[in-house]
């Protein structure tokens, strides 16, 4: 049976006209706060008091189409999102994850705690540290790194834990908040029996340039998880130290797109043009040789590599090609390009030359292309995004709707809650998904009006 949530009311800034369904819902009585609500908005439909506490009513029912019909209401009724409210439904909502017995909700309610610097919870997440699951203390400790005595010890402890996400947490977060004191931490673990943990300390150990770290790097170009040997390549592109044409020649002998990709990179550190240009012109595949041409700044060359990968039979490639080709032809170039991608096909491919068009003016032909897109299962939480960062209100709409379709599955309706930071819009079903059957739902709902609250 779910937890109700009990929320914070400020009664003073309550108006006269709030106070039965206040009352009510301080009882319990959370339908009856409803009602209340309800029949006060019937005489004054745009008090915001009254539909702020039929929106709290209908969340502590856990009534997930009354939320989202009460924000829906009150959205109408104003003209405005209430962040001050989400953002108290949401701290809400974290702070009863942080509660749950579930070891994914406490990692998440704890990330989006530190995410969105809410120090009214730092002591909760702080009790945490002494959770049995070491994914949990691992994360109270990253949060609280600098604010409590206790969290670096435990946190030096737990990159010895046995729980490998555990020790890809802890990682992580010394890489971002300790930085080059980390470095011996960091090292050590680059050669982690997880492949996960390795690639969190190779990447950090080439964001931070740790130069003594490039022996240990070159070592990973031989490792056997594709992602640890792409991160050690561009890892030691970015320290520009060591034998990189040697690393470089490795790195494109590799079956991998992206270890080939970093290998460019290493090419472009160890400043060898020619063999840039040689790449550009004969690498087999188009994706590399565009990536060489665009290191030294050819354009025919670049143009000719897509034009390759434009013929490919793989969708991927031509969609590859629709992401390289301003960066790699200059604009102009690009866009025509692109535009020539919006008749392939296969829509995966015309969707992407569609983002180049949203991006550079031609909104009408890309708005076809998205709305196409939709109908799509597996394109259209993308499609929508896109619309919705153009203002198109059928992105909005399709947001709403995926976030709210239960029979969609859980990783689904997380997806389509995601899409909304990214196409920054607030839909009734966002905030109706705080009462999600799913806890990763809720909190990934939560994180995400958070963020839009202070955007």
């Amino acid at each position: 049976m779910r937890t109700v949530l009990v929320l914070l009311l400020t009664l003073a800034a309550c108006a006269s006209r709030n106070k039965q369904s206040v009352a009510l819902y301080e009882k319990g009585d959370y339908a009856g706060a409803a009602r209340a609500a309800e029949e006060g908005l019937a005489a004054h439909p745009k008090d915001e008091g009254l539909w702020q506490m039929r929106i709290r009513a209908a969340l502590a029912q856990g009534d997930r189409d009354g939320i989202a019909k009460a924000y829906a209401g009150y959205h109408d009724a104003i003209r405005a999102d209430d962040r001050d409210l989400l953002r108290e439904l949401a701290i809400a909502t974290i702070e009863q994850a942080l509660a749950s017995p579930s070891v994914k909700m406490k990692v998440a309610a704890i990330q989006a705690v530190e995410a969105n610097e809410l120090h009214a919870l730092a002591d909760v997440v702080a009790e945490r540290m002494e959770d049995n699951d070491d994914r949990v203390a691992g994360a109270a400790a990253i949060a609280i790194l600098r604010g409590y005595q206790q969290a670096p010890e435990l946190a030096s402890q737990l990159l010895r834990s046995e729980d490998a996400e555990a020790r890809r947490i802890v990682i992580e977060g010394i890489g971002k908040k300790v930085g080059k004191l980390a470095a011996a931490d960091l090292q050590a673990a680059a050669s982690d029996p997880d492949p996960r943990v390795r690639r969190a300390a190779i990447r950090w150990l080439g964001q931070l340039k740790i130069t003594a770290a490039a022996a240990v790097l070159a070592r990973r170009l031989k490792d056997p998880d594709e992602g640890v040997r792409a991160a050690a390549a561009s890892s030691l592109a970015r320290l520009g130290t060591g034998d990189l044409p040697a690393f470089a020649k490795r790195a494109l002998e590799d079956r991998a797109l992206a270890v080939r990709l970093a290998g460019v990179e290493l090419l472009a550190a160890a400043k060898r043009t020619d063999d840039l240009v040689r790449l550009a012109e004969t690498d087999a595949d188009p994706l590399v040789a565009a990536e060489a041409a665009i290191s030294v700044k050819r354009a025919d060359l670049a143009a000719r590599a897509l034009d390759r990968a434009l013929a490919d039979d793989r969708w991927a490639m031509r969609a590859g090609a629709a992401n390289l080709a301003v960066r790699a032809v200059g604009k102009d170039a690009g866009v025509a390009l692109a535009r020539r991608l919006t008749a392939d096909k296969e829509l995966a491919v015309r969707l992407a030359g569609a983002r180049v068009l949203a991006h550079h003016g031609d909104r009408t032909a890309a708005t076809a292309i998205f709305v196409e897109a939709l109908a799509t299962p597996d394109l259209a939480l993308s499609a929508a995004t896109d619309l919705a960062e153009l203002g198109d209100p059928r992105g909005a709409q399709a947001l709403d709707a995926a976030v709210r379709d239960t029979s969609a599955g859980e990783e689904r309706r997380a997806s389509a809650v995601v899409a909304h930071r990214s196409a920054r819009r607030v839909t009734p079903g966002l905030v109706a998904a705080l009462a999600d059957p799913s806890g990763v739902v809720r909190v990934e709902a939560a994180a995400v009006l958070l963020a839009l609250s202070k955007s």
